[in-house]
């Protein structure tokens, strides 16, 4: 019943080599993900960071943009104004006179 030791020995032999190259190999593979991880979290940091400046300069813009529309906007409630106003003096004056007023150019 008892089999040949030196064929067990040789056996339990490679099966310890195959075990410990697998372990090896699975502790590189563990080492090459954690580098990667930290890699990746380096750069989802520095995307958020990018983001962050990117919406700031985004509210920014549009609050550039909100101000220059407001500003276009009472130019025009001006000159309407101005144009009241001359009307009210001048009954008879010609609306031609509206057209001809300085238009200021628009940014988009």
């Amino acid at each position: 019943m008892i089999e040949d030791p030196a064929a067990d020995l040789v056996r339990w032999v490679k099966e310890g080599e195959h075990l410990f190259r697998l372990t090896l190999e699975s502790l590189q593979g563990a080492a090459a993900l954690g580098s990667k991880v930290e890699a990746l979290s380096e750069e989802t940091r520095r995307l958020r960071a990018d983001n962050e400046t990117l919406r700031r300069a985004l509210d920014l813009l549009r609050a550039e943009r909100v101000a220059d529309t407001f500003k276009v906007f009472a130019e025009h409630v001006t000159r309407l104004a101005t144009l009241a106003l001359h009307r009210l003096g001048n009954p008879g004056l010609l609306t031609d006179e509206a057209a001809r007023a300085p238009q200021t150019p628009h940014r988009s």
